[in-house]
């Protein structure tokens, strides 16, 4: 028998896995932040758009706000921003996830896992990068905007038989899913293309395409790739040419997406700018480097907030 999946977090990327994971026939509870959104899913149910133009898909899910769920021994796909793991919110997802379960972070830059770890002992922890693009565009609403895939490793957190079950569940879903043995190197990687993309869409109102569509656009972004991958090369990143590669092929592949930072400043909500280009920041010190680069993106990013 499958084993059951909970969701916890409502927006887009949570939707869309809950959306795909319901469409295979698996089980799944979605935990959301607030309770007029479980109402909306249950009373509504989830509808998602797998591409522009297509139809929407109607799936019945079982949604409950985070703070009233009962404990749940399945897989948790823990999809909130980076932000939001706060000391209450660890202590909460503690209670609901029991020793012995499967937690599966999500979450865009370093440093989570090691939280996740201290405040989590006796769980597997499976880490999951992912380049999938989706756009929330109601409570219980969701567009696939952009393929990508999804990368699982377990920092010795796991149990191989929990990473298969974690693997296998999402491949049932439809995702491309690989297994990284150099977690590390991805988690790096995934946040050198964050601080790129992303503070300049949110900053600009711009798609990220639109970044390769001017050569100002295109300059800045060169910038602070530079500057961002220097820092990350002190903490043992390789390969400049072939990641500054990267960043032009993911603003081709998604090059209508609305970056998650640019539909938190759309939104009015807080931003990941303090984990992302914060972090890099925070990085270049430890390490006597400067990042002005990154320090004026944040403070720019948080003008907007």
């Amino acid at each position: 028998m499958d084993e059951k999946a909970a969701v916890l977090g409502g927006g887009s990327l949570g939707l869309l896995l809950a959306g795909k994971l319901r469409a295979a026939g698996r089980d799944c509870v979605v935990w959301t932040r607030t309770r007029e959104q479980a109402d909306k899913l249950n009373e509504e149910d989830l509808l998602l758009t797998e591409a522009e133009g297509a139809p929407e898909r109607r799936s019945t899910v079982s949604a409950v706000a985070w703070d009233e769920a009962p404990p749940f021994s399945g897989i948790v796909l823990l999809t909130v921003k980076q932000t939001a793991l706060e000391e209450r919110f660890l202590r909460r997802l503690a209670e609901l996830v029991p020793p012995g379960g499967t937690v599966v972070p999500f979450q865009n830059g370093i440093g989570h896992v090691e939280a996740l770890r201290e405040a989590l002992p006796g769980r597997d922890v499976v880490v999951a990068l992912t380049t999938e693009g989706a756009l929330r565009t109601g409570m219980n609403r969701v567009r696939h905007t952009g393929r990508g895939d999804i990368r699982l490793g377990d920092d010795g957190l796991a149990r191989p038989e929990r990473l298969e079950a974690v693997e296998r569940m999402l491949k049932q879903a439809g995702f491309s899913v690989f297994l990284s043995k150099m977690l590390d190197n991805d988690m790096k990687r995934k946040l050198l293309i964050n601080a790129v993309i992303n503070p300049i869409t949110a900053i600009l109102r711009i798609p990220n395409g639109a970044i390769l569509e001017s050569p100002e656009r295109l300059a800045l972004a060169e910038s602070l790739f530079r500057e961002t991958y220097g820092v990350l090369a002190a903490y043992g990143l390789e390969g400049e040419a072939e990641l500054w590669d990267a960043i032009a092929r993911v603003c081709e592949a998604t090059a209508g997406n609305r970056s998650s930072m640019l539909q938190d400043i759309d939104a009015g909500r807080t931003t990941e700018i303090d984990s992302i280009n914060g972090m890099i920041a925070r990085m270049a010190a430890a390490k006597n480097l400067d990042a002005p680069w990154n320090r004026m993106a944040t403070a720019l990013v948080k003008a907007l907030h």
